[in-house]
């Protein structure tokens, strides 16, 4: 089994940037009805499935995600925020409001591979934070794979602190 390297991110939201570059007119970030669970589901497991550096973690963690998902929208008010262009999803951020979740960012923001290196995963982060914000949360974490394009280049972003992360025998979120 390969050795798996994992971060814990956190944000303090009382200290949340705004974000400085807005996405182009033809991208719009909303809420995820609840009847769009499934659409959701999908874009999160097609971005993570299409990229290299999750595809061989994937399936350790893939039953425990699908639930978090399903978790998500059967409880939280605002379950999930997408980010469409026309009438297709086409990157999904899944959240949990709960204080003392490991991670509130269930999935993390997930970018369809042929939408990647535009931006929008640092948009969808931004307001998936102001999300979290707008829920009541002063804090939120976030829980990935230290090799992955969003620990590198998205989850450091909006003045948040890294440290090495250990599941003690569970499967990460995300």
């Amino acid at each position: 089994m390969k050795l798996v390297r994992w971060k814990r991110f956190t944000w303090d939201l009382t200290k949340l940037p705004p974000l400085e570059s807005p996405l182009p007119d033809q991208y719009v970030v909303r809420p995820a009805a609840r009847d769009e669970a499934k659409l959701v589901n999908h874009a999160v497991f097609t971005a993570l499935t299409l990229d290299s550096a999750w595809c061989d973690t994937l399936k350790l963690f893939s039953d425990r995600l699908a639930a978090q998902i399903d978790l998500a929208f059967a409880r939280e008010a605002v379950p999930a925020l997408v980010i469409m262009h026309g009438s297709r999803i086409i990157a999904a951020s899944v959240i949990s409001t709960e204080p003392d979740a490991v991670s509130h960012l269930v999935s993390g923001p997930c970018v369809l591979v042929e939408y990647g290196n535009r931006g929008l995963g640092t948009a969808l982060l931004h307001h998936t934070l102001e999300l979290l914000r707008s829920s009541g949360l002063e804090r939120a974490t976030a829980v990935t794979k230290d090799n992955v394009a969003a620990c590198k280049f998205v989850y450091p972003k909006f003045g948040s602190t890294s440290e090495p992360y250990d599941f003690a025998g569970q499967m990460a979120p995300t």
